[in-house]
């Protein structure tokens, strides 16, 4: 009863082994993606919080209100103001590449803030 030992080569312990590594690196790709895709996820909310903390509480009521407005979606307020009154009114929203949106944006912000349609500008927010 003599067993011969097998002579471990480099290609047979490759080839033991190319099942196991292709399992590995799979899983490493597959929790690659899965941190990518938390990150991605974590990063936009507080990304929102951030710009909705600077604003000030004029603009919090006009973006608040905007967003009940049909279409417009999530929308961003600045208001400039001067000690002659409101100056200028930045939207910026998701519902911007709508022409039906932008009227009524406009409409409202103008009759929210007591200024004129003229002097609201409003933009598509990036994706």
């Amino acid at each position: 009863m003599n067993k011969e030992k097998e002579e471990i080569t480099p290609k047979r312990f490759l080839s033991a082994w190319n099942g196991k590594i292709k399992e590995i690196a799979i899983l490493i790709a597959l929790a690659l993606v899965l941190i990518f895709t938390a990150w991605s996820v974590f990063r936009d909310k507080d990304t929102q919080t951030d710009s909705l903390a600077n604003m000030t509480d004029t603009e919090l009521k006009v973006a608040r209100i905007l967003q009940e407005i049909e279409g417009v979606g999530e929308a961003n307020v600045i208001v400039y103001e001067t000690n002659e009154g409101i100056e200028s009114v930045v939207v910026v929203c998701d519902g911007a590449n709508d022409f039906k949106v932008v009227m009524d944006v406009r409409e409202a912000v103008a009759a929210a803030l007591g200024t004129t349609e003229k002097s609201v500008k409003i933009y598509l927010k990036k994706e």
